[in-house]
C-alpha cells in the first residue's frame, strides 16, 4: 500500500484555503470568490515576469551555488583536519607500541640472561 498521498494533502490544503476565504467573507460564497480573485490578481502583479524573473532566478541560483561551494569547502577542510588528526594519533600509538615492545624485549633478554646464568651454575660454568 505504498501510494502517494500528494492528492490527499493537496485536497486538504485546498479545503483549508476555501475555509479561510469563506471565513473572511463572513460565510458568503460569492464574497469568498471575489476575495480569491482579488488576492490572485495582487499575487500576479507582485510576481516577477520576463527579464525580471530571469534575473531573480539567476540571483537565487548564484546564491545557492555560493552556499553549496562554501559548504563543500568547509567539509573538505574538516575532512583534512580529521585526517591529519588521525595520522597524528596513529603515529603516537605506533610510538607507544614500539616503546612497550622494546621494554618487553629488554625484560625478556634480562630474564634469559639470568636463566642462562642459573643454568650455567648448575653445570659448573660461569
Amino acid at each position: 500500500m505504498a501510494q502517494s498521498r500528494t492528492g490527499v494533502y493537496a485536497g486538504l490544503a485546498a479545503l483549508g484555503l476555501g475555509g479561510y476565504y469563506l471565513y473572511r467573507a463572513g460565510g458568503d460564497p460569492k464574497g469568498a470568490t471575489q476575495e480569491v480573485k482579488h488576492d490572485a490578481h495582487i499575487a500576479r502583479l507582485n510576481a516577477p515576469t520576463g527579464n525580471q524573473a530571469e534575473k531573480a532566478g539567476e540571483k537565487a541560483g548564484y546564491e545557492a551555488r555560493l552556499n553549496v561551494d562554501k559548504t563543500v569547502d568547509s567539509a573538505r577542510a574538516e575532512a583534512k583536519n580529521q585526517a591529519s588528526r588521525l595520522e597524528q594519533i596513529r603515529q603516537d600509538t605506533t610510538a607507544e607500541l614500539k616503546s612497550g615492545a622494546e621494554k618487553i624485549e629488554h625484560k625478556v633478554e634480562e630474564k634469559a640472561s639470568e636463566a642462562k646464568g642459573a643454568l650455567s651454575g648448575w653445570f659448573g660454568k660461569k
